[in-house]
């Protein structure tokens, strides 16, 4: 199988934030069997490996990332019945608008998460109303102790609060199916639209990767925590405290990631100071995440 790996490519262009290194190696891939492949070719090369998505949920540091980044551009989507089945490449937007041509419904409150599927499920993604791991009944995985793919259940994943097992375990999301419902087109476009208007009301646009930090359990939230602790408006160098949306970390330009990162860390040290509460970023960073130890 012969898929072209190239050297020294830079990460902004796959990244929302617009921020961040070159990857010493990179390859995309359209099919499983091509994931595999890379997989496969990580593991004897004896270099890191990660899967990139959208790139709406990552921060890459200034430094970049030192083995293979594997673009999933895996995108096949199937319907039957109220089954849909995505590979995790899919665009999480485009396949709640598919639904919707078909009448489905249960998912449009999914219309404003950025990202693709496989990154949905890896984070557990949502909104207040429900997350996806709600909704799904099975996936396709490459387990990181396996040479062959696998069907799991939900049970499989120990989903939580923006958290599923496979940030720990490497294992690869090849693809997921959810259980939707059939409603009426009308229905489910007025949900649609009401939930992109609310986004427009609520939320920053631009360079972001959204909610940078989860939500505490014993608070409102983190951005309300954030903006009680004075930090809205807050800058360090072209990264700023979105004015509109505390806990939306904006690159309002010219941010590096290292911008990006020392502003949090400011912001989670304030907040520590005055709530004593240790904000967890809901945001991957890459390759070395600055609060681990905290």
């Amino acid at each position: 199988m012969e898929i072209k790996v190239q050297k020294n490519i830079s990460l902004k262009q796959f990244c929302t934030y617009k921020t961040g290194g070159s990857a010493k190696y990179f390859a995309e891939v359209k099919t499983p069997q091509e994931m595999v492949h890379l997989r496969d070719f990580a593991r004897i090369q004896n270099i890191p490996y990660m899967i990139l998505g959208g790139g709406s949920n990552i921060l890459f540091g200034d430094e970049g990332f030192p083995g293979l980044i594997i673009l999933n551009r895996m995108t096949k989507l199937h319907i039957q019945g109220e089954r849909v089945t995505a590979e995790s490449g899919v665009n999480l937007a485009r396949m709640v608008m598919v639904c919707a041509q078909n009448n489905l419904g249960g998912i449009s409150g999914l219309c404003n998460v950025p990202g693709s599927v496989g990154g949905a499920v890896y984070g557990n993604a949502g909104i207040p109303e429900m997350n996806i791991s709600d909704i799904m009944t099975h996936a396709i995985i490459l387990p990181n102790d396996s040479e062959k793919p696998i069907m799991v259940t939900p049970d499989y994943f120990q989903f939580s609060y923006r958290d599923s097992k496979v940030k720990r375990t490497k294992d690869i999301i090849l693809s997921a199916t959810f259980k939707l419902q059939f409603e009426p087109g009308m229905k489910i476009r007025t949900e649609i639209s009401q939930y992109a208007k609310e986004r427009l009301q609520k939320q920053p646009t631009g360079n972001t990767c959204g909610s940078f930090f989860k939500n505490p359990g014993q608070f409102p939230s983190a951005g309300w925590l954030i903006e009680q602790s004075g930090c809205k408006g807050m800058k360090v160098g072209g990264a700023m405290v979105s004015p509109k949306h505390a806990n939306f970390i904006m690159n309002t330009g010219d941010a590096n990631s290292s911008d990006i990162i020392n502003l949090t860390i400011k912001i989670h040290q304030i907040v520590k100071k005055k709530f004593n509460v240790n904000l967890e970023p809901e945001v991957q960073i890459v390759p070395n995440s600055p609060f681990k130890s905290q």
